[in-house]
């Protein structure tokens, strides 16, 4: 099994072999690629959470990056354009 994760504020992946608990709990980084969940509830390709409109910025551009918008759009939108953008459940309308 492999995980790929993705610095939100560097850009940086990285590649390991399991998860890593170190990476999980920090905020900036976020796994982009790896195997489906065994005994998760709901789809595996659901993602993350979406954040509430009281977020911070900084959640919403980790959600639209988790959403394969480039780091560096997602940085020059404002915040209410990402809400726009990715706060109603649209999936399905693509």
């Amino acid at each position: 099994m492999t995980f790929v994760y993705r610095n939100s504020n560097t850009g940086q992946v990285v590649e390991v072999a399991d998860r890593d608990p170190c990476l999980d709990m920090l905020d900036n980084w976020r796994i982009i690629s790896g195997p489906e969940p065994a005994d998760e509830s709901g789809p595996a390709s659901a993602g993350p959470d979406r954040p509430s409109e009281h977020d911070n910025k900084a959640a919403w551009i980790n959600y639209a990056v988790s959403r394969g918008m480039p780091e560096a759009d997602a940085k020059s939108l404002s915040k209410a354009a990402l809400i726009e953008e990715f706060g109603e459940a649209n999936d399905g309308e693509d």
